[in-house]
């Protein structure tokens, strides 16, 4: 018998925030993490990581640099796709906190960052590999509710079966609830035991070495 088709959806920002930020463990391995939580009679077709490039903010002037460095790393995996987005900074009038607490609302000009394009990409995608039957189940590791109208095209229209990946103290969105079949909860021990070795070399030939701090 043919095994279950499973493709891995993550959202490298829920994962980030939700579970690594943090912690010793943002060197993740995630297609081990993946191929750990499979059944015997499943099969880890493609594990796809959505994010995006970030910028340096403040004392983090190497976060784009790290967050580099460790894209190249999941590149080396042959069934892991990386799928971007892309970062807004702008200027835009709001009115202070104190100020809206007092009832007064005096606007004054800050710089607005946002990430754009990694859970609507991860919807989009998610879809259109159900519609074209290219799985039969699919690990989300997300925790975000505008996720949850493709979680139930895929579910409901497709006839897909998608199970959900999130943090040990998250509480699962309920709109995400509605359409899923399994819950896993990853805690610090399981993210600890499926870390990327500190080098690796890249299909080129270019040594790639675990930043310092991660």
């Amino acid at each position: 018998m043919a095994k279950q088709r499973v493709i891995a959806y993550i959202d490298g920002f829920n994962l980030f925030y939700g579970s690594l930020k943090g912690t010793h463990y943002k060197w993740l391995d995630i297609y081990s993490l993946c191929k750990t939580f499979l059944k015997p009679n499943q099969e880890l077709i493609a594990v796809k990581y959505f994010s995006a490039r970030v910028g340096a903010f403040g004392e983090q002037i190497d976060r784009p640099e790290k967050q580099k460095i460790y894209l190249q790393a999941l590149a080396t995996f042959p069934k892991v796709e990386i799928i971007l987005g892309y970062f807004s900074a702008h200027k835009v009038k709001m009115p202070s906190a104190k100020e809206y607490e007092q009832g007064k609302i005096v606007p004054v000009e800050v710089i607005k960052t946002e990430e754009k394009g990694t859970d609507v990409n991860l919807a989009v995608q998610m879809v259109a590999d159900a519609y074209e039957n290219r799985f039969d189940y699919a690990m989300l590791f997300s925790n975000d509710s505008d996720i949850a109208y493709s979680v139930k095209i895929s579910t409901k229209v497709c006839k897909k079966y998608v199970g959900l990946y999130i943090d040990k103290k998250a509480s699962p969105t309920k709109v995400l609830q509605e359409n899923i079949c399994y819950i896993k909860r990853l805690s610090p021990s399981l993210l600890a035991e499926h870390q990327l070795p500190e080098k690796l070399t890249s299909p080129t030939g270019r040594l790639i070495t675990k930043p310092k701090d991660w």
